[in-house]
């Protein structure tokens, strides 16, 4: 798939629940190509973000400040926040948006996962991610209501590559090796996953491998890898999948060695995590 395949306006919005706000779960692409397409003084109640695969533009911020918005940028509408996107009237928009409710985007601030302070940020992607997009776009067209909170989850995996915030750091990019062995290990969901694939995959013995990754990450790769496994494990207790489900869908046999990785790793029970952060308010 390409920029010259995605029609005028390619989108899908679904809710969760009777709160559009609170259960949006919404996503496509869209060309402007004029700037009547622009938008000014715009809010909203939940939250959105959008990369720019074409085109360029301005973002104005609620305090004034006026950002340059290029292809490859990562734009985020944030709740309740006035803002303004002005586009660049010369017909190559294309952008690829993600919105979800208010307490998704709650709780991924709360991690550490988006950051509110930059609401304009450069991002580093590969092409591969428009075939994401499109088939979070297509799954989520075709879903019964049932399959929602799932494809919640699927959303949250997109925006969290996007913002960067998981897998790399600006010590694993300096070392390229070690980046693609995050990269490889972040995408696994499952506890099982057997460490001597990434040091064969980057082409080191796998005791000079576990040695060289801690010297860049400063931490193990297990320890990397079970990071990664917990922070899922927290997007999908808080999107409101049973303990159980958690578990399996990250490899576990049973819910009690998960309750005690989890136990150990954030300090409380799961069920006790999930009850401590939806009583949280800001």
């Amino acid at each position: 798939m390409n920029c010259d395949d995605i029609r005028e306006n390619d989108v899908i919005y679904r809710c969760i629940g009777d709160d559009f706000d609170q259960g949006i779960l919404s996503c496509g692409f869209m060309r402007k190509r004029t700037a009547d397409r622009s938008q000014y003084d715009f809010k909203i109640g939940y939250y959105s973000c959008f990369l720019i695969l074409q085109g360029s533009g301005r973002f104005i911020s609620q305090d004034g400040t006026v950002i340059p918005m290029q292809a490859g940028d990562l734009v985020q509408r944030l709740p309740e926040r006035l803002h303004s996107t002005e586009i660049e009237p010369d017909g190559e928009w294309i952008e690829f948006y993600i919105s979800v409710g208010y307490p998704v985007y709650h709780y991924l601030h709360k991690l550490g996962i988006i950051n509110s302070d930059n609401e304009v940020q450069a991002t580093r992607l590969t092409s591969d991610f428009v075939f994401d997009f499109a088939a979070l776009l297509n799954s989520l067209k075709d879903a019964a209501d049932e399959r929602l909170p799932y494809l919640l989850i699927r959303a949250q995996e997109l925006m969290i590559r996007l913002h960067g915030s998981v897998h790399y750091t600006q010590r694993e990019h300096d070392d390229p090796k070690i980046s693609k062995a995050c990269q490889l290990i972040g995408s696994s969901n499952d506890i099982h996953y057997d460490m001597k694939e990434a040091a064969a995959a980057i082409n080191m013995g796998y005791e000079n491998f576990r040695k060289v990754f801690k010297a860049v990450t400063g931490i193990s790769p297990q320890r990397y890898h079970i990071d990664h496994l917990m922070k899922q494990a927290k997007m999908m207790l808080l999107s409101g999948l049973p303990i159980k489900h958690v578990a399996v869908s990250l490899g576990y046999g049973d819910i009690y060695s998960f309750t005690k990785q989890f136990t150990k790793s954030e300090g409380v029970p799961p069920g006790r995590f999930t009850r401590n952060r939806l009583n949280q308010t800001d």
